[in-house]
Order: C-alpha cells, then sequence, then structure tokens
C-alpha cells in the first residue's frame, strides 16, 4: 500500500481549509472560554451548544461571576441542551480556579484534572486549543478515523479508555509543534466525511491510501 502518513495529513489539511467548521470557542485561546465549551460539548450536538455557549459568556464573563452564578439559573441556561448536572460541576469548578488559581485556568494536567468532570478529553482540549500546548484530545470520532485509515484496532469495548492506541495515535501528530488545527481537522472531517454510519467513500480524498477502504470496502465490492 501507499505510504500513508503524508498523504494522510496533507488531503486532511488541504481539505479542511475548504471545509472546515466555524465554532465561537475556536475563534479563541481564552483557556477559561474553551474550558466553558468542552463542558458544554459533552454528548452535546455542536450546533445546539452555540447559543448556551453565548449565553453563559455574556451573562458569566470571568471565572468569578461563574463561580457566584445562581445554580437555578445556570441551569436554565444550560436546559435547552440537556444534562444539566452541568451547571453544577461547572461552577464548582469555576470556584476552584477562582479560588485556588487566581482566576486562571491551570496550564497543567496535574491540576486540570482535579476539576469536577474534568477528564482526559477536556483536559488536552483546554491545553491545546486554550493554551497552545501540542496536545491530542481523543473521543471516538478522532479513534474512528486513525483506526479506519491505517488499520488500528483495540482489543477495548471502549477504545477510547485503551492507552496503547491512544499513543499509537499521538504518534502521527508528531511533526506538528502547534497541533491545533491538525487536531480541528481530523475532527471535521470524522464529521463530515468519515462517519460512523455510511461514511462517504465517494468524496473522501484518502479513500485510496485508507486501510479500511481498500480491505473492506473495495474488497466486498469485488463480491
Amino acid at each position: 500500500m501507499i505510504e500513508q502518513k503524508g498523504s494522510f495529513w496533507n488531503e486532511i489539511l488541504n481539505w479542511s481549509q475548504e471545509h472546515g467548521r466555524d465554532f465561537p470557542w475556536r475563534r479563541t485561546n481564552n483557556a477559561f472560554h474553551v474550558l466553558i465549551a468542552e463542558f458544554l460539548l459533552q454528548q452535546t450536538n455542536v450546533r445546539k451548544v452555540e447559543e448556551v455557549y453565548q449565553e453563559i459568556l455574556e451573562t458569566y464573563p470571568t471565572p468569578g461571576q461563574l463561580a457566584d452564578a445562581d445554580i437555578s439559573e445556570l441551569e436554565r441556561i444550560i436546559a435547552p441542551i440537556g444534562l444539566i448536572y452541568r451547571a453544577a460541576r461547572l461552577k464548582k469548578a469555576a470556584g476552584i480556579i477562582y479560588h485556588e488559581h487566581s482566576g486562571k485556568v491551570p496550564d497543567n494536567e496535574k491540576e486540570l484534572k482535579q476539576l469536577p468532570g474534568v477528564g482526559d478529553y477536556i483536559v488536552n482540549a483546554v491545553l491545546c486549543y486554550g493554551l497552545g500546548k501540542p496536545m491530542v484530545p481523543i473521543d471516538t470520532n478522532v479513534i474512528r478515523l486513525f483506526s479506519r485509515y491505517f488499520g488500528y484496532q483495540s482489543a477495548k469495548k471502549r477504545p477510547h479508555t485503551d492507552r496503547e492506541l491512544a499513543v499509537k495515535i499521538r504518534k502521527h501528530y508528531r511533526r506538528f509543534s502547534d497541533t491545533r488545527a491538525a487536531n480541528l481537522a481530523v475532527l471535521d472531517f470524522a464529521a463530515h466525511i468519515c462517519t460512523a454510519r455510511n461514511p462517504k467513500h465517494e468524496t473522501c480524498p484518502i479513500r485510496h491510501t485508507c486501510f479500511y477502504y481498500n480491505e473492506e470496502v473495495k474488497a466486498k465490492s469485488f463480491y
């Protein structure tokens, strides 16, 4: 098979320049704003988050103000996207940031993980998008794209918990001193082209070097 890595990144990044999505949290390097966005994006349709995100920032523009928020009002704002338990977590996290970190979002994994509701993905997202560090947030969409293209498999029932798989994926980002653009390109490509159901092979620019397409889709078309 054709050498994959160079083809993969060249095509993904070129595709992203024309088709990449635009969201308000992608136009900021404010770590607090990124943290709010990542809280809201958990298990939620990305398009539904925009209005809620904007209202929270307008109502509570700083960690101190969010920490002092009336919980019922914060729940009202979050209610349209569901999972309103996030309101309490967000308020508590803001309180820790305000009282224990002088109102600044921690810039390291250890302290970020001490915030309620913050796991590996949010940690890496905040460090990358909000603090400019070369981190790689890995979710099911990222795993799907890399697993299909490179033929990776996981023995875990929940591949996003597979540390060995995460290491393999992160190796592909070593060429980047700034992983932000690469991360966003992968997310958008997985959302539009390499979808969980009915991936769009006919418009996929990397299908000819894709393990999944060549071994599964193309092979089956001969039968």
